[in-house]
């Protein structure tokens, strides 16, 4: 536990690039980089972060590393237990898929395989993907890092919580409405989520595959840009971005409407650290959210029967999506996915409407950014900081569904949103401030991200556990 780098840092507060340069640099071992982070975890077992992990395989794993091959050879990740990948359960969280034991691993993780990436294991989340506390009633609460009292967010709360505690470097999440940027602003690391459809979905087990993407979680945005270059499709170039000119959209109505009052200063800060910096803050708003999200909501479930008949055929599961639905533990989830699996029974069901408020969306997204000429909009990620996890975890419940008003617009649009830790409240807990962009401007939202992080105090590292 106490190995350091050569600038005396512990290996296990490295970033992914500071760790692979100094592989690269034979500072240390992978081995050692491996065990460093394992005795690491071992101080770490209060956040019921791993819901998996086999640590010989993780030291075989790391003894076939070798850093020269490719940039990101020899990094560790840990994975969201609702993506495949081989030797290990995909459970999502759920009884049903408890033994769900895929062929192979999902596309995404195998090229990151192919490239040296080392899988330290598979990591908890809330019960299919669908709810904010992950207080799960199978395999236990994920707790927040910076106070174990709290939520880490969801539905990728132990994805955030393994980076934010060290635990490792990166984590691959997944996000339909928020759940890699929600669970990252309230446990103080990046969320990455890619414009839908740049990276492969095949073998994650679905919210909702028109909706879903995997993304990071990191601790500097530079991680994020390292591991995204191998994720997917390439993202278009683009050119360092100053903050000086840059315009950026401030949409006050519904985005930064109700927020708690001890997150507020904390975005207000960032917002004049960002004007400070010469940054245009370009104070206009979307149209009524509220008329354009109305009729989406309502029907956001409605596919998901079909869609895990589709991960069951491709993975090899051996159950239904029947099966999976009933036996769902969060008695509140269980009742809205058994009246998805009868709405997708009645075949007179109409989408149509869904549809017109998804092009609408879309529309006024792209309006927004090119009428006002902005790069990208920045809010609050969420609109209050992590609350308390549930004491009676077996009562389920998803949380307060405005943990995702923000987040979950820019994911119907199909856009790339970044959280970036923008600072604590005076109670210590992490806010966030996304960036959003158009359609395929990922490459230049993380570059808007860097530039972010060079202005903003990082945050100090969770406390030690007693």
């Amino acid at each position: 536990m106490n190995a350091r780098a050569s600038d005396g840092k512990p290996l296990h507060e490295l970033t992914a690039v500071e760790a692979h340069a100094a592989l690269v640099a034979r500072r240390f071992e992978v081995q050692e980089y491996v065990e460093a982070l394992l005795a690491w975890q071992s101080h770490w077992g209060v956040l019921n972060a791993y819901a998996q992990q086999d640590p010989d395989a993780v030291r075989r794993a790391a003894a076939r590393a070798h850093p020269d091959a490719s940039p990101i050879a020899g990094i560790p990740i840990c994975v969201k237990d609702n993506i495949d990948v081989a030797g290990y359960a995909t459970t999502a969280g759920t009884p049903g898929l408890r033994d769900n034991r895929p062929r192979a691993s999902a596309p995404i993780i195998q090229t990151l395989i192919d490239r040296g990436v080392i899988v330290t294991g598979k990591v908890g989340m809330h019960e299919m993907a669908a709810g904010g506390t992950c207080a799960n009633i199978t395999f236990g609460a994920v707790r927040n890092p910076y106070d174990p009292r709290m939520v880490p967010g969801g539905s990728s709360g132990g994805s955030a919580a393994a980076v934010a505690a060290r635990l490792t470097p990166a984590s691959l999440g997944t996000d339909t409405a928020g759940s890699v940027r929600a669970p990252a602003a309230h446990c103080g690391c990046v969320g990455f989520r890619p414009t839908t459809g740049r990276y492969d979905r095949t073998g994650i087990v679905p919210g909702s595959v028109r909706r879903d993407t995997a993304g990071w979680l990191t601790r500097s945005c530079a991680d994020v840009e390292l591991l995204d270059a191998f994720s997917g499709t390439p993202a278009s170039p683009a050119s360092p971005v100053a903050l000086r000119g840059l315009r950026l959209g401030v949409p006050r109505r519904f985005f930064y409407d109700d927020l708690d009052p001890t997150l507020s200063p904390v975005v207000e800060a960032a917002l004049e650290r960002l004007r400070q910096a010469g940054a245009e803050l370009i104070e206009v708003d979307l149209p009524d959210m509220d008329a354009l999200l109305g009729r989406v909501f309502s029907q956001l479930r409605r596919d998901l029967p079909h869609d895990l008949q589709v991960y069951i055929r491709e993975s090899g599961a051996t159950v239904s999506a029947a099966d999976i639905i009933h036996a769902v533990a969060d008695q509140q989830l269980r009742v809205g996915f058994e009246a998805a699996l009868a709405q997708a029974a009645d075949e007179s069901s109409d989408r149509s409407g869904e549809d017109e408020a998804l092009a609408a969306l879309n529309g006024a997204y792209a309006a927004y950014f090119t009428d006002n000429s902005l790069s990208a909009l920045v809010m609050p990620t969420t609109p209050e900081p992590a609350y308390p996890t549930p004491l009676d975890v077996a009562a389920g419940g998803t949380g307060p569904v405005s943990m995702i008003r923000n987040t979950h617009p820019g994911a119907l649009a199909g856009i790339p949103g970044l959280s970036v830790p923008a600072g604590l409240t005076a109670a210590g807990l992490p806010v966030g401030v996304e960036f959003d962009g158009p359609v395929g401007a990922d490459s230049t939202l993380l570059r808007i991200g860097r530039a972010f992080e060079e202005i903003t105090p990082p945050l100090p590292p969770p406390p030690s556990p007693a």
